[in-house]
């Protein structure tokens, strides 16, 4: 498993500014477009969420085949949830996947953010007493170097910088439960759009807390052509009851609205968590773009009926899936897709900046 900077399908070279990789690559072109059309790109990222290490994991081999330049864990990389202060079952959920991913023997580098499973407890928030230790234990897994800001601070939130043939792409990846304050439950146990939750009108309730959302409003407006978040659950979904941004509506929309008033002209949400794919989309007040492209699960689907999805592009598609994004530098496009367990493409979206 490879997750730092040592190799990838572009020259790459390292500039002196940390966190900034800069890379020159020729126009490459995808060949598994099962009736979509994407263009010849110079950079391809894919991304997915939820994979459970006692699992046959098929997927890989069309992730492997992709030839991506690099790799995003959305979170749930891990099912190891823990009642004590040991962790066991975190800590064995961890070497399994490490078995597993030495196995596939991965040739691309891989970022990572949590989610609840690998946090060490279902839909927790600050209120779980273990997040430290497991905070370590993801540092370990991830290989996450000794001078690291996220060694330093509170929580997993950070942001990462790649410079393609002179066009910046700013990836910021949100920790969506070190912070978060606990959830309202549904008064309607399972019926449609309460399944789990209620949302809470709380204003004094937060999903990010002080500090990561002062982060988030300094790197969102630093200057990118291409602005990518990871989210850990959906931000744009609503109609459902489950996980989502839509329980802190008040932190959802401080979120639309510091987009609206950023520099930005659009932005990509990646987000897991679902089990199941989809795109969502959200014009803002002033007309700016949120598209939002949920991809879950690697090896977990959890097959189910049509759900409310007012913001939604499309169906859901309720089989294993991962996306990929296609950086086109010289239109200044991405092309945002989709894909199943064998690697085709069934949705697809082009984002203008």
């Amino acid at each position: 498993m490879n997750n730092r900077y040592e190799f990838y399908k572009c020259i790459l070279y390292i500039s002196p500014l940390v966190g900034l990789f800069l890379f020159s690559c020729a126009d490459k072109t995808e060949t598994n477009m099962n009736g979509h059309y994407v263009a010849p790109y110079q950079m391809k990222i894919g991304f997915g969420s939820c994979i459970k290490q006692d699992k046959a994991m098929p997927i890989f081999e069309a992730i492997k085949a992709d030839s991506f330049d690099l790799f995003l864990m959305m979170g749930d990389n891990v099912y190891g949830n823990s009642k004590t202060e040991e962790l066991n079952e975190l800590k064995s959920a961890y070497k399994k996947q490490k078995e597993n991913f030495d196995l596939l023997d991965l040739d691309f580098p891989i970022e990572a953010i949590w989610d609840d499973n690998d946090y060490g407890v279902s839909d927790g928030g600050k209120e779980y007493p273990f997040k430290e230790k497991s905070k370590e234990l993801f540092l370990e897994f991830w290989n996450i170097p000794l001078n690291d800001v996220r060694r330093s601070r509170k929580g997993l939130y950070h942001d990462l910088s790649l410079n393609v043939d002179g066009r910046r792409v700013h990836i910021m990846f949100l920790d969506t439960r070190t912070f978060r304050d606990k959830l309202m439950p549904t008064d309607d146990r399972g019926s449609p759009g309460k399944e789990r939750y209620i949302p809470n009108l709380d204003r004094s309730l937060t999903m990010l807390g002080k500090d990561q959302w002062e982060w988030l409003r300094k790197k969102i407006d630093e200057p990118a052509d291409f602005k990518i978040l990871i989210s850990s659950i959906q931000f744009l979904a609503i109609g459902h009851g489950w996980e989502s941004w839509n329980n802190l509506p008040y932190e959802r929309d401080r979120m639309i609205n510091m987009i609206d008033n950023s520099n930005l002209n659009n932005i990509v949400v990646l987000s897991g968590d679902r089990h199941r794919g989809g795109f969502y989309q959200l014009k803002t007040n002033s007309g700016k773009t949120i598209l939002e492209i949920t991809s879950s699960s690697l090896n977990a689907s959890y097959p189910g009926s049509e759900e409310a999805g007012p913001l939604r592009i499309g169906s859901i598609f309720a089989g294993e899936n991962y996306g990929a994004l296609y950086i086109h530098t010289t239109e200044n496009t991405m092309t945002a897709s989709l894909k199943n367990i064998r690697g085709e493409i069934v949705r697809s979206l082009l984002v203008e900046n």
